[in-house]
């Protein structure tokens, strides 16, 4: 069973995420619960939740990102303020990506400051899992 949390990334991120270039999204945070997948609200002037990605290991720093990409030599520098990394194993974009109106008005989405469980929205969380992917990454 598979535990997520929705998170929002603008969309310049974003995009280094579903070419690769970006392989970690870092965060202040850890949740308290362990959580395998990111269920990604991708900001204005997309306003749509767009992406599922699947998670890897998430690590602490000090500890070290072994791999190149977007973001991880600052990391392992101190220069970032998250204090998480979290690897990005596989990327999914809804073949229907599902605007804020909509989020809104149907299921009581507001877009996360930090995170949401997907506990907090069941009927959303249920309708992405049911919906058509395309696998990026």
């Amino acid at each position: 069973m598979t535990k997520g949390i929705f998170i929002s990334i603008k969309p310049k991120f974003t995009k280094k995420i579903e070419t690769g270039e970006k392989n970690y999204e870092f965060r202040k945070y850890y949740p308290k619960e362990k959580i395998d997948v990111l269920y990604v609200y991708e900001t204005t002037p997309t306003s749509s939740l767009k992406y599922i990605i699947k998670l890897g290991d998430i690590i602490e720093y000090p500890n070290k990102i072994l791999k190149e990409g977007y973001g991880n030599s600052d990391f392992n520098n101190g220069l970032k303020k998250s204090k998480f990394a979290y690897e990005i194993k596989n990327v999914d974009i809804l073949e229907n990506p599902i605007p804020l109106e909509i989020l809104k008005k149907e299921y009581g989405f507001t877009p996360p400051q930090s995170y949401a469980y997907d506990s907090r929205y069941p009927k959303l969380t249920e309708k992405i899992n049911n919906s058509k992917l395309k696998r990026v990454i």
